[in-house]
């Protein structure tokens, strides 16, 4: 998971660094991103954004936006339009209408306002693992306790799954938010209505929030895709248009949910991220309506059942149901012992092939996360360096 952040003798006390920081861990991800600063032709199976640009005419309204003038701050919790739009979508889609929405600085930026607002030192949250190392640290910095639910396969091969039962097992008296991502960054899992029914249910009877990462949902394969936003008695929806319309640099997200809860999140955002990127707001609101991105969604479910179909068979990996990420497990030696994380990750690191390990998402130090967010020619090559890891490590 990388590691702990490291001061010369003497400078944590000189400079006055918070406790709180000193316990965060660099993210390995962007080891991985320094990394490829450094290398000729990598093969970059690490990236997690879409590999393709934003349509044309969301670009141009971008810049009809910034020409003429809207370059000032919005309102804080967004546009009233664009906020209507997210919400007549969400209701479409997923047949409940939150009661409001709040325009975000990214999903980042609504995971910051949520954890603030809802999170008092000594409230427990419910995360899954594998799972995104910000959703840890964000708590950390609340003073949360963090508790896990593993939704590793049973067996290998096999699809990344909510046990309902050790959620249960897991809510206490104190647990405040039960949290859920799917799409799943890392594994590409995406719940089942089920799943997300019966885990809403225990957060319900717990008296907990349910707050859901929602960023993937337009990389969703599985047939019956489910929100908590129709389940959960109180539900923070964050979610966001960066990883749908190639645009993760411009940093717009959105939270729906509960009014008393979305007006905390609006003040706290008053005085700190302020409003979402003004120009930004103003061209999606004009171009969203207007954009058909089906094609990129048939693109990358090839993508994926490229992956499903010819990763070599010792990676033991169930096609991913959503996201563009798949966490195939380490692979095995002669002695049928699986092969160390750092030790798989430097030999692909010796082949040019850029993959995040396990552990950065995990407790666990058993798979790692490969984005299929590549052209096909830069699957087919890392597909190959794989194939050759998977042969050399049983010889």
């Amino acid at each position: 998971m990388g590691t702990p952040l490291q001061l010369a003798p003497g400078v944590g006390a000189t400079v006055g660094l918070s406790d709180r920081v000193l316990g965060i861990e660099p993210s390995g991800i962007r080891r991985i991103f320094e990394l490829m600063a450094t290398m000729r032709d990598p093969i970059n199976l690490s990236i997690g954004q879409p590999h393709y640009d934003p349509p044309p005419e969301l670009v141009e309204a971008a810049c009809r936006a910034i020409r003429d003038g809207k370059n000032r701050y919005t309102v804080t919790q967004g546009l009233p339009e664009l906020n209507q739009l997210v919400l007549d979508q969400v209701a479409a889609r997923h047949g409940s209408r939150p009661e409001t929405c709040l325009l975000t600085a990214g999903v980042s930026g609504g995971l910051v306002l949520a954890f603030q607002c809802l999170l008092n030192p000594g409230d427990e949250i419910l995360l899954p693992d594998p799972g995104f190392m910000m959703y840890r640290h964000l708590a950390t910095l609340c003073g949360a306790v963090v508790r896990s639910y593993d939704t590793y396969p049973r067996a290998s091969g096999k699809r990344f799954a909510i046990d309902l039962a050790e959620v249960e097992r897991q809510i206490t008296p104190r647990t405040k938010i039960v949290f859920v991502n799917s799409p799943s960054n890392p594994t590409g899992a995406v719940a089942t209505r089920a799943e997300i029914e019966g885990l809403c249910a225990l957060a319900n009877r717990a008296g907990a929030y349910v707050v859901s990462d929602e960023i993937y949902d337009f990389f969703c394969y599985a047939d019956d895709y489910a929100s908590p936003v129709r389940y959960a008695d109180r539900c923070i929806q964050l979610g966001g248009f960066s990883k749908t319309y190639g645009i993760p640099g411009w940093r717009m997200g959105y939270a729906t949910g509960p009014l008393a809860v979305l007006d905390a999140m609006k003040t706290l955002q008053q005085f700190s991220f302020v409003c979402a990127p003004a120009p930004f707001q103003y061209a999606l609101l004009e171009a969203m309506p207007h954009i058909d991105l089906s094609p990129r969604f048939v693109e990358y479910q090839h993508k994926r059942d490229l992956i499903a179909a010819r990763l070599h068979p010792a990676y033991g990996l169930a096609a991913p149901e959503g996201s563009f990420y798949a966490f195939p497990e380490l692979p095995r030696d002669a002695k049928g012992e699986r092969v160390d994380g750092k030790r798989f990750l430097d030999a692909a690191l010796a082949k040019n092939l850029l993959i995040v390990p396990g552990k950065s998402f995990s407790a666990q130090d058993t798979h790692f996360r490969l984005s299929f967010a590549a052209d096909d020619a830069t699957l087919h090559r890392g597909l190959a360096v794989l194939a050759e890891l998977a042969e050399a490590f049983r010889a």
